[in-house]
């Protein structure tokens, strides 16, 4: 269902190996910008607004999710909840976590609590965020440019969406798409994001 996504994400993804082997390009030095994210503001868990003005100056990581999903969702939240985990080992009480709900009509802030509850989440570094279904559905394609879209169910949920975690920095820029499911694009993740957090805290002062 994602194919025009991840052969674009595929394409880019070679081009910037690519230009990290030239001469001169440090591979560890740098993180690209994959695009900047709009202005948004939806409704966490606690049925208060948040969005990028909460967000901003401070990396992010984000992922799509339903509550009543009964298969990838969980998955991905089991992996968002290890990674909540690594963040506080490591001391990144900088770096939010945000799940965002593709299925807002059924996930109210009460369900997100429940749902976040359930999977240990600590509402200071992981928000859960619902709205509007044309809103959520808008900033995944249009803003973040992954794929959503409503399907017949067949054991995997009405609506089928990524499984990609994004990581985006404090000016709403992303600067990374990674596979949640793969043991690789997580490690990159954290690469990744220590570059992002050094260069947030290059900018502070």
């Amino acid at each position: 269902m994602h194919l025009q996504f991840d052969i674009q994400a595929a394409a880019k993804a070679a081009l910037v190996a690519l230009a990290l082997h030239l001469p001169g390009c440090d591979p560890a030095a740098s993180v690209p910008v994959w695009g900047t994210l709009p202005e948004f503001s939806l409704i966490n868990q606690s049925a208060e607004p948040y969005g990028t003005r909460q967000l901003e100056g401070r990396p992010w990581i984000a992922d799509f999710i339903f509550t009543r999903c009964p298969g990838r969702c969980p998955m991905l939240t089991r992996e968002m909840s290890r990674l909540q985990t690594e963040l506080r080992g490591r001391g990144w009480d900088d770096v939010m976590l945000v799940s965002i709900s593709v299925d807002p009509a059924s996930d109210t802030p009460e369900a997100l609590t429940a749902y976040a509850t359930k999977h240990g989440a600590k509402q200071d570094g992981w928000q859960f965020l619902t709205g509007t279904r044309d809103g959520i559905w808008s900033l995944s394609v249009d803003g973040f440019k992954l794929a959503v879209e409503e399907i017949e169910d067949t054991g995997e949920g009405p609506i089928v969406h990524s499984n990609r975690f994004v990581l985006a920095d404090g000016q709403r820029r992303i600067r990374g798409y990674y596979d949640a499911f793969d043991a690789d694009d997580r490690a990159k993740l954290l690469r990744d994001l220590e570059i992002v957090r050094a260069e947030s805290a290059s900018a502070a002062h």
